[in-house]
């Protein structure tokens, strides 16, 4: 994982952190002579402080609420793809929830992809991944390939059919979208990456689009410390294919 992971805390020190920022804001409080000093709620209102705070509070949830949290605040994944596309898949998606139990079943259509900008000195065999990613999923399915086709056009009229739970309404979901090319006895090279959240279905008509794949995905700030958050749980299945998705770029060398 890119972008300063090496920075990574673990909870014994944030909770150390923690204690120190309160230290640190009585003694500013009590420096210089009575009313002199500075006053509790001008530190309270600083930015700085405000920021740290939120990214210690991060490291003390659970890997679902933290998953659910960077979907909440991760708007603007999609924007290498609106810069810089490499290609672009077509996707019908419709929610339908349950009225006997509440349960949301996302039915998700992989028509065709069209214009993969790929370039490799041995055969192209492009399949797309579709994800699902939130919270309470770690029981259930979240996770289907297509078949690989020998083309920079194919076509693949794939359904698959995912089932989330009633913890949650459906807009705590999103769909990863990733494009690979086919390596046999190696890793799949990514070609492109797209996101479409649930909250952006509409739960009536569903939506049917082409959708831009990108490089990679944007994350803010808090999307990274997030992630910082979860690679450092190395037992959690969830967390670590998460942080795999969500960190992968494309790359460019030459196979």
């Amino acid at each position: 994982m890119s972008r300063d992971s090496e920075k990574s805390l673990s909870p014994k020190q944030c909770a150390v952190i923690d204690m120190a920022l309160g230290t640190l804001k009585d003694c500013f409080n009590a420096f210089g002579t009575p009313g002199q000093g500075l006053k509790r709620n001008y530190l309270d209102k600083s930015p700085e402080l405000q920021s740290l705070r939120y990214a210690l509070s991060l490291y003390t949830q659970t890997t679902d609420t933290l998953i659910k949290t960077f979907i909440n605040t991760q708007s603007q994944q999609n924007k290498p793809s609106e810069r810089d596309p490499v290609g672009e898949v077509s996707l019908s998606v419709d929610i339908f929830t349950q009225p006997n139990n509440g349960e949301h079943k996302v039915t998700v259509k992989i028509v065709a992809c069209n214009d993969l900008k790929w370039q490799t000195t041995g055969m192209f065999q492009p399949f797309v991944e579709v994800h699902l990613l939130g919270p309470h999923l770690s029981s259930r399915k979240r996770k289907h390939a297509t078949k690989t086709k020998n083309t920079d056009k194919p076509r693949y009229n794939d359904t698959v059919i995912f089932m989330i739970g009633n913890e949650e309404m459906y807009d705590a979901y999103e769909l990863h979208i990733c494009v690979k090319d086919y390596c046999f006895a190696r890793t799949d090279s990514l070609i492109g990456v797209t996101v479409l959240q649930l909250k952006e279905v509409d739960r009536t008509s569903g939506v049917a689009s082409w959708f831009a794949f990108g490089r990679n995905v944007l994350l803010n700030e808090t999307g990274w410390t997030i992630l910082r958050i979860l690679s450092q749980r190395k037992t959690d299945d969830v967390a670590k294919q998460f942080v795999q998705l969500k960190s992968a770029v494309r790359h460019e060398a030459p196979r």
